[in-house]
């Protein structure tokens, strides 16, 4: 037996001690449930049409950009394949949330229960908004992070806000779109103007957003690359 490897077996008088195992020390775990947590929580208030003056959005709206920051420092960080699996396993739990709802609501009521009416206003409108929100985030995503990494790549790593910007740009876009032209009828968006004050005050306010959070997104990636364990600035990510 190696000098290194642990000793299980027990001594006199003594119990031997389970085996457990011992996981790497990595970030990436941490980012890929805050990605998930904040995808269901924005298809939630999602559900929620709100109006600021001649403004509309979504309940969601202070959410959803969020993810696009942890999107970027997963990007930059980890790379494009480590970013896409994080992508589609937040785009599994949402869809997973989205049926556990469903259920929630076909179960029968108990008599004393008077919040039914309530709990379908709600969530039923859910699977429906979370069709359009899951296919806009996995295409916006994807082509987020297929940006930055190409970018970085062609840049050799530097111009890092420049690559930030260019691929917030092009998966908020396609993120919009969709998510608006599946979600607008369901909110009751019935005329093109209400539409494009929709999709355009969204995505303008969505870029808007991570640009103002740069002095915040820059600081932290340059944080993850200095704390993150697997990260090697001279890798090819």
């Amino acid at each position: 037996m190696s000098s290194h490897a642990p000793n299980h077996r027990a001594t006199d008088g003594q119990q031997a001690q389970p085996t457990y195992a011992r996981p790497a020390r990595t970030y990436y775990d941490l980012l890929l449930g805050a990605t998930a947590v904040l995808l269901i929580l924005s298809n939630i208030g999602a559900t929620k049409g709100v109006e600021f003056g001649p403004i509309i959005a979504d309940g969601g709206f202070f959410l959803f950009p969020l993810a696009y920051v942890i999107g970027d420092i997963m990007s930059e960080i980890y790379g494009f394949a480590r970013a896409r699996k994080a992508i589609v396993f937040s785009f599994a739990t949402a869809l997973f949330a989205s049926l556990c709802f469903w259920i929630m609501i076909k179960l029968p009521a108990a008599s004393f229960y008077e919040g039914q009416a309530n709990f379908e206003a709600v969530l039923s409108p859910v699977p429906l908004i979370v069709a359009g929100s899951l296919l806009g985030f996995l295409t916006g995503q994807l082509l987020n992070a297929w940006v930055m990494v190409a970018m970085k790549n062609k840049t050799s790593g530097k111009f890092l806000v420049g690559r930030l910007v260019g691929s917030t740009v092009v998966g908020e876009l396609a993120d919009t779109l969709i998510f608006c032209a599946i979600a607008a009828p369901i909110l009751g968006i019935e005329t093109l103007g209400q539409f494009l004050n929709y999709a355009l005050v969204g995505y303008f306010y969505k870029v808007v957003v991570e640009v103002v959070l740069m002095p915040l997104t820059v600081p932290l990636i340059g944080w993850f690359k200095r704390n993150e364990p697997t990260y090697r600035q001279d890798s090819c990510v």
